[in-house]
Order: structure tokens, then sequence, then C-alpha cells
């Protein structure tokens, strides 16, 4: 009987094509990832450009450099020599385009509502006051003009922590938005001092504003 004695042991021998094709895989992980890295870093790059360009789109700008209101060289009076011919010769006369109304005082709700009575077709955007501006909503149905001119004064007025008859309140412009006969008609009414309209293409947020200043309505005194 054969003597028993432990089994010798077998040496595997390597699988050449198991070892390629890891140490390819181990080669290629890193390759992968730069690959996804580069691509990540592009489509940041492009996402900043597009927010960036989007900024600029959506921050106000001036179409021809548009402003309303009195230029810092002339004088009130040549101002409203400039916005009474903007109206007259605005054409077509249907249509709508943007105006500055100015007061001839700085005005309150009472007499906002008496210079914009009776213009249902005429649109009231934004109040102007010598430190601020204020967007304001259509009448509501069942309400009127001075309904929203009272209550957009109530809100300031409580956000400045002001009384109510604070003359810092009180609106020396009014953005409007009407056709060129419309803005005629307003331009010829008791209390407005001035019209001045731009033309149709002009772009709401992108033209400035300038109201006629409390120190300005002196040189016509």
């Amino acid at each position: 009987m054969a003597a028993s004695g432990s089994r010798p042991s077998r040496r595997i021998a390597p699988d050449r094509k198991i070892r390629r094709r890891r140490e390819w895989e181990d080669t290629r992980r890193p390759a992968w990832v730069m690959w996804l890295s580069v691509v990540c870093l592009v489509c940041l790059a492009v996402t900043v450009i597009a927010l960036a360009s989007s900024e600029r789109m959506s921050r106000p700008q001036a179409i021809n450099g548009d402003v309303l209101g009195p230029d810092n060289s002339e004088t009130v009076d040549e101002y409203l020599v400039r916005a009474a011919e903007s109206v007259q010769d605005a054409e077509p006369s249907d249509a709508a385009r943007w105006a500055l109304v100015t007061p001839e005082q700085p005005a309150d709700p009472d007499e906002l509502a008496e210079i914009f009575s009776s213009m249902p077709a005429l649109r009231v955007s934004t109040l102007l006051s010598a430190e601020s501006r204020w967007e304001i909503p259509e009448p509501a149905d069942g309400h009127r003009r001075a309904d929203v001119f009272a209550a957009t004064r109530e809100q300031v007025a409580a956000s400045a922590g002001v009384e109510l008859d604070d003359p810092s309140l009180d609106v020396l412009g009014v953005l409007v938005h009407g056709t060129s006969a419309d803005l005629q008609a307003l331009s010829e009414r008791p209390g407005v001092l001035a019209v001045e309209a731009l033309p149709p293409d002009a772009a709401y947020g992108r033209f400035g504003l300038r109201p006629v200043t409390v120190a300005d309505r002196e040189e016509l005194r």
C-alpha cells in the first residue's frame, strides 16, 4: 500500500486575456472620468454665458436712449415745448404709446383722479414721486381710479412710516399708455402741465423716467 502524503499544490497559470482586460479597464476609468469632467465644465460655461446674456436682456435698457422727462441741459420751458410737439407730431393717431404726464403741481389722489377721470381707455401704469415710483393696477370691477390712487398712497405711507399728508408722497409724474388722440386730449385738461409721448415701438421698462422736480417748477413762477 502506497504511503499517503500531502497532495502537491498546483500553480494555476494566470489568464493573460483576463489580466489585460482588467488592466485596460483600470486605465479606461480615469479617461472616462476625465471626459465627464470636461463635459461638465463645458455645460457650466454655456450656462454661465446664457445667464449673463439673460441678465443683460432683462435689465432695463434704453431704446435709442429714450428718456421721458426733461434733459439735464434744458429748461422747464424748453421741455414743455418739446413735450407738446411729441404729442402733436405723434402718428398714427390710433397707435398706443407710452407717455409721461406731468401735473401742474405735485398731486394727491383726489387731484390725480380729477385729471384722469372719464378716460377709461387710458392705461395708468406708474406713479412717480420725488424719491420713488409705484406701479399700480387698473381698477377692479366696482372700483374707480380714485380708489387705486388712495390705496396706493396708504400702502406707500405705511411702508415709509410717514403720514398720509406727507409731501414726499405727492406725485410729480404719471406714466400712462394710450393713443395719440387720448394723449392730446389729456394734455388739454386742467391740472396738466405737460404730456410727453414716446414712439409706438418704445418698450415698457426700456426707457428712462425723469419727472419735473419741485425745484424745476419754481422756474415757472
